[in-house]
């Protein structure tokens, strides 16, 4: 049942939060003075905001006997719930704060693979440690899938390589992710770091379109620089494909250097000399993006990847 038969707008013209705080200090204290010590002001223009209060309801909040006050019934019933009000009023405000500075809510993720192997741990652990009020909701996608949830909004970030077309992402740059070549495992090349050129006669292995243009136009300039064009002779769809093609020798593959973290069966990689032999990891969001935890993932995650690979 509610306190009052007063209309919500009514009822914020008849007491401020300030008048609230006022009246719960002297209701606590049982004593205008102390309450008045307490709210560090002088007693008489609080006396008058509690008579101002009085009126404004309608009904007398305490009872003056002498020097001393109590609490009459309605009072007691105000006193709780002004305490609700005020609490309510203070998390509210609190949890504005909170959610502008990044504390709270939740952001989900979208990442690349290759990113889970080396980046990403770092940058997960150091953001749960710093923002233990966030969760965090984990995808693994492809870069053009990455750039769709985007844009349908069902992730809110992501670590994709780059080249995307779109007006509505920004995008900032990390650092680059050196390319390898993925060899056969009796490939007659034995080195463990060769020049691209000496791999131009080489059958490649590409990545499908439909994955993103990350890799592969990574490779493509590289070659480039290298001054030949590979010849792709296959296309597949996922790293256990390529590497089973190039297991059996259907052809060698550029790829990301953290994919040689993990042995494949039949398949040895190789560094490469050459400098344009890169990749880049970018981290995505929306330019309308207004969440504080967002913008907290990202600083973050500038700073682990300076400290990772500069």
């Amino acid at each position: 049942m509610p306190i009052f038969e007063v209309s919500l707008p009514i009822m914020v013209t008849m007491f401020t939060f300030h008048k609230l705080r006022s009246f719960i200090a002297v209701a606590e204290e049982q004593s205008l003075r102390r309450g008045a010590e307490r709210l560090n002001i002088s007693q008489p223009p609080l006396s008058r905001q509690i008579s101002a209060l009085e009126k404004s309801l309608g009904v007398p909040l305490f009872d003056r006997v002498g020097r001393g006050i109590s609490l009459t019934y309605a009072g007691t019933v105000f006193l709780h719930e002004a305490k609700s009000l005020v609490a309510a009023a203070d998390r509210t405000v609190q949890l504005t704060l909170d959610a502008h500075a990044g504390k709270i809510g939740s952001i989900r993720v979208g990442y690349t693979e290759p990113s889970a192997f080396d980046f990403l741990p770092h940058v997960l652990a150091r953001f749960r440690q710093e923002y233990p009020g966030v969760d965090l909701e984990l995808h693994e996608m492809h870069s053009l899938e990455s750039l769709s949830q985007l844009e349908q909004r069902t992730i809110d970030v992501a670590y994709l390589r780059p080249p995307i077309e779109s007006n509505w992402v920004e995008l900032t740059m990390l650092h680059p992710d050196r390319l390898i070549v993925a060899l056969p495992e009796n490939h007659p090349i034995t080195a463990e770091s060769i020049w691209l050129e000496d791999l131009k006669d080489e059958p490649f292995i590409g990545f499908s379109a439909a994955l993103g243009s990350g890799i592969s136009s990574a490779s493509l300039q590289a070659c480039a620089s290298a001054g030949f064009t590979p010849r792709t002779k296959h296309y597949v769809s996922s790293i256990p494909m390529l590497m089973s093609m190039v297991a059996s020798g259907a052809g060698i593959a550029l790829i990301s250097n953290q994919y040689s973290l993990i042995p494949y069966l039949g398949v040895r990689f190789a560094a490469l000399y050459d400098e344009r032999a890169e990749s880049y990891l970018a981290f995505a969001s929306r330019n309308s993006e207004t969440k504080g935890s967002v913008s907290a993932l990202k600083r973050l995650s500038m700073n682990v990847s300076a400290e990772l690979f500069d």
